[in-house]
């Protein structure tokens, strides 16, 4: 990776890994636009194969659908995260900024490199979840499907609110967001 290579190597150039902090945060909120994108539609299309009654939407159709709905997820403040994906990236590239620019010894800053790229895993790993979730309700609903039971995965990592909540039954436009990131839940259609 070119910024640890600077950080690591022969003194700190600060305007340099800087400047490369900028070029790294846009390439990955580039990249994850595009993964977002491309994870809705699949899973969008494969929600639809499973209860779809008529012919899926064209691919044009289904461009608009992703847009329309990207949009409300990454623009606008998210229930369970409680910020808005759009203006936490540049907060999490201005932090990571700050965090390497403080510490004045080599480890100090790679150990602060490593901490900004786990919080920027965790952020994406959160809207991984919560685009896949956007799309399954919206190919339910798309779907002609009125009613659905919540399950969860029965293991010792799910929580006491979910496994609660498993076995519930929602009308497809009410689902409740997410409780939590990470959350496993997933529904089937109730006659």
């Amino acid at each position: 990776m070119k910024i640890r290579e600077q950080i690591v190597g022969n003194g700190f150039d600060e305007l340099n890994v800087m400047k490369s902090l900028d070029s790294l945060y846009a390439g990955l909120n580039k990249d994850n636009r595009a993964a977002f994108r491309k994870l809705w539609a699949l899973r969008y299309l494969e929600v639809w194969a499973l209860y779809g009654k008529k012919k899926p939407p064209d691919e044009d159709e289904l461009d608009d659908l992703c847009d329309m709905h990207l949009a409300g997820l990454l623009e606008e403040p998210h229930p369970v995260t409680r910020y808005t994906y759009e203006a936490e990236v540049p907060r999490k590239k201005d932090r990571a900024k700050e965090s390497i620019a403080a510490p004045t010894s080599m480890p100090d800053k790679r150990f602060e490199l490593d901490k900004a790229m786990r919080h920027w895993t965790q952020m994406t790993r959160w809207y991984t979840d919560f685009t896949s979730q956007d799309a399954e309700v919206q190919a339910l609903i798309d779907s002609g499907v009125e009613k659905v039971e919540r399950h969860e995965v029965d293991d010792t990592r799910t929580c006491t609110e979910c496994r609660e909540a498993d076995g519930a039954i929602y009308d497809v436009r009410k689902i409740p967001p997410l409780p939590h990131p990470g959350c496993r839940r997933w529904f089937t259609p109730v006659s």
